[in-house]
């Protein structure tokens, strides 16, 4: 069997595992992370993010002691070894849950930051909608669909490369923007612990580590697939994620410190030809990181469909199942634009259990060892779904976006077109302030026209009164009076609306 899924998969080395691991968790969610340690503070987020490293290490390691105690290949059929079909159903559920959903959050993000970008230097007759759907459909059709339909892991983790070296010059643009604030004394202003950034930062960093639904298919993909050198694997790629996130969290906040920064970092940066140029490069890393994210869906699927896991799938059902994948994850994207509440909701559900909760009850039933670690990550996984759904409550009830963040997640708020997670997307925010000037341009021309009837409704009195004689003189000074009356009184509504 391991035979075979090597065959399928492609025999992957150690470094290119590695970078297929890193990859599977690393994503547009470091766009976020400034946020989080915002949120939390420079002392606080930072052991945030280092506790999250821990326990997905352990979970990633209690996984694989968990496969080859079942004897089995892949997630779901260790989970119907230990819980039978039904153990095996919600398995495959979970990880199409959140792997689509992924993919969906990933073609939002491409359609609402490409053509905001496109409209400064293009000039178009189209509107946003239809450039949005051109866009994010030739992105799905020429870049997401023919990658996901590579079956060799050893070419893929040539894509995984090119994300990481990205996201590395991406930490390296954070630190010379971060210089100046180091020796201009606006670290002074940085939070360094607030308790109360723990609902919001929490379940968006336990998302961003989550790699549990790929962790096997790249285990039966290595040349050797033993536990000790997986352990290696995980440890570095895990490592190499949290180094990335880390100084992209502490670089990104001490940036802009002093200002509120954003859900997506993008949003406190200057709009500039490089930032653009990086925007459109975190848009080519979502659409290249598709087959990581329909790699794991098509196996679920496969296997809920055909009885297949470990056997080979004809061409036809493999090109069927990634075009069915693809193109509902396009169609969703392009229809419901802001489907990041129901994303948000599935995040603060399935990746708690499936990634923290469900490695380690599997390995305490498999195993007759006593296992504190274990015991101790399903309390955690608890804990960690309850405050990820108050979370998605909290920020609804406040107004905000699913989740909270930044709309990469209104708290990837996805809202304002987050994210997965409450992030303002570049879309959004044109589309926000261009609301705000025609509200702005009506209220104004609005009270233009009531200082006019009144004034005209004097005069006309004053002509009445005193035969016209000093009506002038009187509106004159009425004519000076309105206007600031106007400004005070439109002062006063917008000293109302603002938060």
């Amino acid at each position: 069997l391991l035979t075979r899924a090597r065959k399928m998969s492609g025999g992957v080395g150690t470094l290119k595992g590695v970078l297929n691991m890193a990859n599977s968790m690393i994503g547009v969610g470091i766009l976020a992370m400034p946020f989080c340690v915002q949120e939390c503070g420079l002392i606080l987020g930072s052991l945030v993010l280092l506790l999250a490293a821990i326990l997905t290490l352990w979970s990633c390691k209690m996984l694989i002691m968990a496969s080859h105690l079942a004897k089995a290949l892949t997630y779901g059929c260790v989970a119907e070894t230990v819980h039978g079909k039904w153990g095996m159903f919600l398995v495959h559920i979970s990880t199409i849950g959140i792997n689509v959903g992924t993919a969906i959050a990933c073609f939002i993000i491409i359609g609402d930051s490409i053509p905001p970008i496109l409209t400064n230097y293009v000039t178009l007759t189209v509107s946003l909608v239809v450039l949005r759907t051109v866009v994010v459909t030739l992105m799905g059709v020429l870049v997401a669909f023919p990658l996901c339909l590579i079956k060799d892991l050893n070419t893929i983790s040539h894509v995984s490369t090119f994300c990481i070296s990205f996201y590395i010059l991406f930490v390296v643009q954070l630190s010379i923007t971060a210089f100046p604030a180091l020796t201009d004394g606006s670290l002074e202003s940085a939070v360094l612990w607030r308790w109360e950034g723990l609902l919001t930062s929490v379940p968006i960093i336990s998302v961003a580590f989550s790699c549990q639904t790929l962790l096997l298919t790249v285990y039966t993909a290595e040349p050797d697939p033993i536990p000790r050198k997986m352990s290696f694997i995980i440890d570095a790629g895990i490592l190499l994620v949290t180094l990335i996130y880390s100084l992209g969290a502490l670089l990104g906040y001490i940036s802009y410190c002093t200002a509120q920064v954003k859900g997506d970092v993008f949003a406190n940066m200057p709009i500039t030809f490089v930032v653009q140029l990086t925007r459109l490069g975190f848009c080519l890393t979502a659409a290249t990181s598709f087959p990581l994210l329909v790699l794991p869906s098509r196996e679920s699927i496969n296997s809920l469909l055909y009885g297949q896991v470990s056997l080979p799938i004809s061409r036809k059902q493999f090109v069927l199942t990634t075009a069915l994948i693809v193109g509902f994850s396009l169609l969703v994207a392009i229809l419901f634009p802001k489907v990041e509440v129901v994303l948000t909701i599935t995040g603060a559900t399935m990746v708690p259990f499936l990634c923290y909760m469900y490695p380690p009850i599997l390995l305490l039933k498999l195993s007759t060892a006593p296992n504190k670690k274990a015991k101790i990550l399903v309390v955690v996984g608890v804990l960690l779904m309850v405050l990820s759904v108050a979370s998605v409550v909290f920020s609804s009830t406040e107004g905000g976006g699913a989740s909270g963040l930044p709309v990469i997640t209104g708290p990837l708020n996805l809202t304002p077109p987050l994210s997965p997670q409450g992030v303002v997307t570049p879309l959004a925010l044109a589309q926000q302030r261009e609301h705000k000037n025609i509200d702005r341009n009506r209220r104004h021309a609005d009270m233009s026209a009531r200082s006019n009837m009144v004034v005209q409704h004097a005069a006309n009195s004053a002509d009445k009164v005193d035969g016209g004689g000093g009506g002038e003189q009187w509106v004159n000074k009425l004519s000076l009076f309105l206007p600031l009356l106007s400004l005070s009184l439109s002062g006063q509504k917008r000293h109302r609306l603002l938060p």
